[in-house]
């Protein structure tokens, strides 16, 4: 064999195991699936007053304000289970109950009706909702509890009836103070009718677009009795500006109580100024774009989807492969503050054109665990783990990786929000290669910091700094080590 025929076989060996660095970044759409749900949520928020005056004002029924001491009658009772309701004083609430239905003559649905209201605060929505609909089975015209089983139904994501309900009590004439309160909830149920999303679009810099290391080895070949010096010089960084962009949609279409469809769409990607400088014809720009559509389970505590997928690559001019599988996850408020995540997924990658030439389709699968705590109105800190399973034809180039998060966001008084994650990949090969230089291990460290700045959003469009640092070290070093830094200047329109 010559040096030329070596090479060009060489060359097409290391198209084979360099497939990996084609695929699209997991890491943008997972930060793009999770700033959808922030995104949804934040929204939702917006139409709550912070403080509920039906809750809190006392006033708001007729005992004058006064502190005395309940006695043990209809006539004190009765306005005591709504004192204690309004000022969320659970255990009087209890005490009330019980001394309240020992009386004859008791109104069954006032029970029914604070029991469903402890029940809420317990978190058991099933029971709540129930003691609230026998409040009202008993006591059809019971505006209050009309009001609290509506919230509830929106709480635990049955907006159909929910939105019902909030008619009804809207012309039955409610106190006014009760009215913002109203009209707040009737806005969530509006929100939730609609797309909700958010575009960015903005310029960066990228110092290594095509993951280059710039490094030169040279080996001795020797075949039968002819030896020659092969020397291998990988490709050095390419630094370039950029455009930047990513688009995440999603709507949930209710079908029936806590039943519904939901829809996702997620395309990102960057298109550089600059290509490979020993092959011109090759660019660097790409795109992703994810579709998924599917079963979704919502309501107050739970959060389950199952959702079939479509997935789609384009780089360098053309689409270099699609995907489809199946995502599933499962999301579970474990407290107020405490939320917990368990998403599973399948696909199934099938390269296109000219790449078929050179890559074999493979199967991927992942299963990985996260959770977010609120450490305040303004603060949260998340992380999570994940396990990825890719089995290919070769098991020198099928693997397993294992990834972990961790990260902080906080939104400051002064209007700057700031989100940092720190993110630890280890990917291992089943098999060496021996002619890549023996069995591939990679760690990857990837630090990512977002600044947003609100107070100076112009029509809603708030300017996002984002900066993205990867290290990503290889027992191959002179393939697939490399050094990585982004940075963009984001502007995103939230809808």
């Amino acid at each position: 064999m010559s040096p030329f025929e070596f090479s060009r076989v060489a060359l097409l060996c290391l198209l084979t195991f360099l497939s990996p660095l084609l695929l699209a970044d997991e890491d943008d759409t997972r930060r793009l699936l999770n700033k959808i749900d922030r995104s949804v949520s934040e929204r939702e928020r917006a139409h709550l007053p912070a403080v509920d005056p039906a809750e809190k004002d006392a006033s708001l029924i007729t005992i004058e304000g006064q502190t005395y001491n309940v006695q043990n009658t209809l006539a004190d009772l009765g306005p005591a289970i709504y004192v204690a309701l309004n000022l969320q004083q659970w255990d009087k609430v209890r005490q009330f109950i019980e001394r309240y239905r020992q009386l004859p003559g008791h109104e069954a649905a006032l029970i029914h009706m604070a029991q469903g209201l402890l029940a809420r605060h317990e978190r058991n929505y099933r029971v709540a909702i129930g003691e609230l609909r026998l409040a009202l089975a008993l006591q059809p015209g019971f505006l209050r509890a009309k009001l609290e089983l509506a919230r509830m139904l929106l709480e635990d994501s049955q907006s159909a009836e929910a939105r019902v309900l909030f008619d009804e009590v809207a012309i039955a004439g409610i106190p006014e103070a009760v009215l913002p309160v109203l009209e707040g909830y009737r806005g969530v149920l509006r929100e939730r009718r609609r797309w909700h999303g958010t575009l960015a679009v903005g310029v960066g810099y990228n110092s290594n677009i095509n993951q280059g290391n710039g490094m030169t080895t040279r080996t001795e070949v020797c075949f039968f009795f002819e030896c020659f010096e092969y020397s291998r010089r990988m490709p050095r960084p390419i630094a370039s500006s950029s455009l930047v962009y990513d688009l995440a949609a999603e709507r949930r279409f209710q079908l029936q109580g806590n039943h519904h469809l939901l829809v996702r769409g997620l395309s990102y990607g960057n298109y550089y100024d600059k290509h490979s400088e020993d092959a011109p014809e090759t660019w660097y720009d790409e795109n992703t774009s994810v579709l998924y559509a599917g079963y979704n389970y919502l309501s107050a505590l739970h959060d389950v989807s199952l959702t079939p997928l479509f997935e789609n690559y384009y780089s360098d001019h053309h689409t270099k492969y699609q995907a489809s599988g199946l995502r599933g996850e499962w999301k579970y408020s474990l407290t107020e503050r405490l939320r917990l995540s368990v998403p599973v997924q399948y696909k199934r990658f099938r390269f296109q054109g000219e790449q078929r030439e050179y890559f074999d389709d493979f199967d991927e699968r992942m299963l990985g665990g996260s959770m977010s705590y609120l450490l305040g109105r303004q603060t949260m800190v998340y992380g999570g783990a994940a396990y990825t399973r890719r089995s290919q034809d070769q098991d020198s180039a099928s693997n397993r990786e294992y990834m972990t998060n961790l990260g902080i966001y906080h939104m400051f008084d002064m209007g700057v929000s700031l989100n940092l994650t720190v993110l630890y990949r280890a990917t291992r090969y089943d098999e060496p290669d021996y002619f890549l230089g023996g069995l591939r291990e990679d760690k990857q460290q990837i630090y990512i910091v977002s600044l947003g700045v609100p107070r100076f959003a112009l029509g809603g469009v708030v300017p996002n700094l984002y900066i993205k640092r990867t290290d990503n070290d290889s027992s191959i070093d002179w393939a697939y080590q490399y050094r990585q830094t982004e940075i963009a200047l984001k502007f995103e329109k939230s809808f």
